[in-house]
């Protein structure tokens, strides 16, 4: 027997499914985008800009952007900025990865968000911008007026708009769905690798991996086994149809299958569909029976006039 070493200098590539698999419409983020629905997605805490609500508004949190592996870490972190408050979800988002709408769905159901497919044009400026302070009543909130025409939940986002504990679209919102891109990464891996010659043939000792080079990516839309029974199981929890399955996989990348509004009733995706705007409805504040989202802030301190001539009166 001898010890040999030797430098491989022979690559081999490493091709993995990337540990995120995503629709096509959430691809690899642009460094510098300008569009918003184009960035990571941001939450921000809103109450009311409707001064007529006013002392007691409704508040929500707001989703806005693409979908990425961070998505569920920064909802959690603006559901502690929340604090006690069950604030709902207002969200519009092209889509993006599957598995972090799937995880931050679990989320939303487990903690009993109501959601909906609306968005929020801020009063003053956009929290995206850098120089943007918080002009809410609460620290760290924006005011801000909720709209739901034109607002569109797209690709992966109906997968976190089934969470909702109730789920809201008005017939001005827009929420479709199209098949599932798995995107591959290849990697170069270049090693120094120690063996000996035992009998005639090689019996490896030790490897060392000395660099890793990106080669590149690859993408798919035959869907795998492990995501498609991921999606069938993630359907049976939040109580959605499979046939929602079947309109993904209808349906080619680079377009949308608009999902129409029974359709959606049927397919459990929605549970109302409404002719406007509901969960920051500032009118439903004034409801005797008000959402535990109509918040009390600044209120006028009340005044109690007592006649003249009761005991404990100042005359």
């Amino acid at each position: 027997m001898r010890l040999l070493a030797a430098l491989v200098a022979a690559m081999f590539a490493v091709v993995a499914m990337a540990a995120d698999p995503s629709l096509a419409a959430g691809g690899k983020q642009p460094a510098k985008a300008l569009n918003p629905l184009e960035q990571p997605m941001m939450f921000s805490v809103v109450r009311s800009g409707a001064g007529y609500c006013e002392p007691n508004c409704p508040e929500w949190i707001y989703g806005e952007g693409q979908i990425v592996a961070g998505t569920p870490a920064a909802f959690r972190q603006i559901l502690r900025a929340a604090g006690d408050r069950k604030l709902p979800l207002l969200i519009v988002s092209p889509g993006g990865n599957v598995m972090a709408a799937l995880e931050m769905g679990r989320l939303v159901r487990k903690l009993g968000i109501e959601v909906e497919v609306s968005a929020t044009r801020f009063i003053a400026c956009s929290p995206r911008q850098a120089d943007c302070a918080p002009n809410g009543p609460d620290k760290g909130q924006y005011l801000g007026i909720a709209f739901s025409a034109g607002a569109f939940c797209w690709s992966a986002c109906p997968l976190i708009l089934a969470a909702g504990e109730k789920r809201y679209s008005s017939q001005w919102a827009h929420t479709g769905v199209h098949q599932i891109t798995t995107v591959y990464a290849r990697e170069r891996v270049y090693f120094k690798e120690r063996y000996r010659i035992v009998n005639g043939k090689k019996k490896v000792i030790s490897r060392k991996v000395l660099k890793r080079k990106n080669a590149g990516t690859q993408s798919s839309t035959k869907l795998p086994k492990s995501t498609r029974t991921a999606l069938l199981s993630y359907f049976k929890e939040m109580g959605i149809k499979k046939k929602l399955l079947d309109a993904m996989l209808s349906t080619p990348p680079d377009q949308i299958r608009r999902l129409e509004p029974e359709e959606m009733l049927q397919l459990g995706l929605i549970s109302e569909l409404t002719s406007s705007d509901t969960l920051a409805d500032p009118e439903r504040c004034a409801a005797r029976q008000r959402p535990d989202h109509c918040v009390i802030r600044n209120a006028a301190p009340t005044t109690i006039i007592v006649p003249q001539g009761k005991p404990g009166n100042p005359t």
